[in-house]
């Protein structure tokens, strides 16, 4: 037995390695984009950041005038002030980070079991559902907004798994550390926190339906998260930014669209995840009464973080994709929650037989991938030397520079889907790009892209250049 559990430690901390490679390398080859470039500057002078005072005065600014997303907007903005390789790092941490805290999610505490099924299925579902992996998961900018702001509800989620799971002593010491962590927790991310507000809140349920009473760390880990969550959304930033696009739109009609986008969200890509959970949440149910009080609430409690989580953009009038995230690592959670309970061998065989068809098609959209960003990378870097050299070449100190933009192919280069270099060269990102190179303006007089086997984009087919290879 000790033999059989060796080996499939060997083999998860092999896939955790082979994983935080590939992201490191993923990450290596996704240059500064869109936001980052603005990122890169502070936000009340426009100096170029440097220090940490110089970090958090701009993070104040912000607060008071654009959006209460502070926490994320330090690590934006602060990795922008040292050298890429530290968030490529980093960031490939923070990614399998998130796969081992829903597996943990999803399993509880550590009983010497590794299930190796569960690790691949939760990989899978977080590379394959979303439907934008680039801009949540490589882009600096987007990493810190979404994949470090779900890392970071999640994390604040495990006690409560391993208590309800089972209870435990703690005293003030761990009800201190819960207040500041719920606080921290509750002001990352609109709506992902308001996902993990109503995990707490269901979990604080449970646990007095089942106690009649909670300790006191739940009770400081949910103030803290509504206090965190209230600094958020209350921040003067967000009010002043509502102000800029105003909505005549009569009110019902306005929710009622929001409703739809929101359900439509999920139709058009956690479909998958919803289908596979009602699945296994009925096998679960077959077999409760060989399982603990509580097997079945806690998948629910995951389920309904992810759809309060969707919900939760009601409130506002833009529901990106990249917005997402959170969602669907709390659907995929739930998912793995059941899956992880399931005992019968004939079960986990049909699963391990799912799970190999997935590896493949992950194996085959990682090939898609890598082809696709190493493509943009070698493109960028060729733009970018040729900006660099046009700048040092002009007349002028601040000149107007001209160069191209470049089109991606798919949601898991970082690129897709944001602002490149366009016509316009006069918008925020235009313009803290075009500072970035010591130039006054930066635009683009054409677009380009490069040749993808059995795919296309509105560059490539329009023809411009066909000359260009990668």
């Amino acid at each position: 037995m000790m033999d059989r559990t060796a080996k499939r430690k060997r083999i998860c901390t092999l896939l955790g390695a082979l994983l935080f490679a590939w992201m490191f390398l993923l990450n290596c080859l996704t240059p500064y984009l869109a936001d980052d470039f603005t990122f890169a500057y502070a936000f009340d002078t426009g100096l170029r950041l440097q220090s940490l005072p110089q970090l958090l005065q701009s993070l104040a600014f912000h607060y008071q005038e654009w959006t209460g997303r502070v926490i994320v907007k330090f690590f934006a903005q602060g990795f922008t002030m040292l050298p890429k390789v530290v968030f490529n790092l980093c960031n490939a941490a923070a990614y399998l980070g998130l796969g081992l805290v829903v597996y943990r999610l999803a399993r509880g505490r550590r009983t010497g079991r590794y299930d190796i099924l569960a690790f691949v299925l939760i990989q899978a579902a977080l590379w394959e559902v979303s439907p934008a992996f680039g801009q949540t998961n490589l882009w600096l900018c987007g990493a810190c907004n979404y994949l470090w702001a779900t890392l970071g509800c999640l994390a604040c989620l495990l006690p409560w798994r391993y208590y309800l799971q089972k209870p435990f002593a703690a005293g003030g010491k761990m009800a201190a550390g819960m207040a500041v962590a719920g606080l921290f927790a509750g002001w990352l991310s609109e709506n992902t926190s308001a996902g993990l507000l109503v995990c707490l809140v269901l979990c604080l349920c449970i646990t007095l339906r089942r106690q009649h009473k909670a300790p006191l760390w739940m009770w400081a880990n949910l103030a803290g998260s509504l206090l965190g969550f209230a600094l958020l959304v209350l921040a003067p930033g967000n009010y002043n930014r509502a102000d800029d696009f105003p909505d005549a739109t009569p009110f019902l009609t306005k929710y009622a669209v929001r409703f739809l986008n929101c359900t439509n969200m999920l139709w058009d890509n956690a479909l998958p995840l919803l289908f596979g959970f009602a699945v296994l949440f009925t096998l679960l149910w077959y077999q409760k009464k060989e399982l603990p009080a509580t097997s079945l609430a806690w998948p629910l409690v995951l389920l309904a973080g992810g759809l309060g989580a969707n919900y939760a953009m009601l409130l506002s009038p833009f529901y990106y994709e990249r917005s997402t995230h959170g969602v669907f690592t709390l659907l995929a959670a739930a998912c793995a929650a059941c899956l992880v309970q399931l005992k019968s061998p004939l079960q986990r065989k049909l699963l391990a037989l799912f799970a190999s068809c997935l590896a493949l098609l992950c194996g085959y959209h990682a090939l898609q991938a890598g082809y696709d960003i190493a493509s943009y990378w070698r493109m960028d870097t060729t733009r970018t030397a040729e900006i660099e050299a046009a700048v040092a070449q002009a007349d002028s100190e601040w000149p107007a520079i001209t160069s191209y933009g470049i089109e991606p192919y798919t949601k898991w280069c970082a690129a897709y889907g944001l602002p490149d270099i366009r016509e316009n060269d006069e918008d925020a990102i235009a313009l803290s790009r075009a500072k970035w190179y010591h130039a006054a303006t930066l635009s683009a007089g054409e677009s380009r892209t490069y040749p993808f086997p059995g795919q296309t984009n509105a560059t490539y087919e329009a023809g411009l250049p066909k000359e260009d290879t990668p």
